[in-house]
């Protein structure tokens, strides 16, 4: 499963944009493991395209997480964490958090 991870906003805006990108084939498996429970717990391929605000401020962090299961078509969605469940703004900190090599 690889899972990549765009981040814009802030004070930066676009040119300021974040890309992170986990193989959780490459993780080690207690940390794959863990991610793989938030995306199910998230049920993230039932989730709508864009979970955003409707007025957000130009300083807002927008989110783009696109998950590509093998085999599968990947699905992407586009969130503030302010709009975003419980279990998907815990897998974005954990995405944050995780060392890609």
């Amino acid at each position: 499963m690889l899972l990549k991870l765009r981040c814009t906003g802030g004070f930066t805006g676009p040119a300021g944009a974040q890309t992170r990108t986990l193989d959780l084939a490459r993780l080690p498996k207690d940390q794959a493991a863990e991610l793989q429970s938030l995306i199910h717990a998230t049920d993230f391929f039932a989730l709508p395209p864009t979970l955003t605000k409707s007025a957000p401020k130009s300083w807002d962090f927008q989110y783009d997480l696109e998950v590509c299961e093998d085999g599968k078509q990947p699905h992407c969605v586009r969130y503030h964490l302010d709009e975003a469940p419980a279990p998907l703004k815990e897998l974005t900190e954990k995405i944050n958090e995780t060392d890609p090599d």
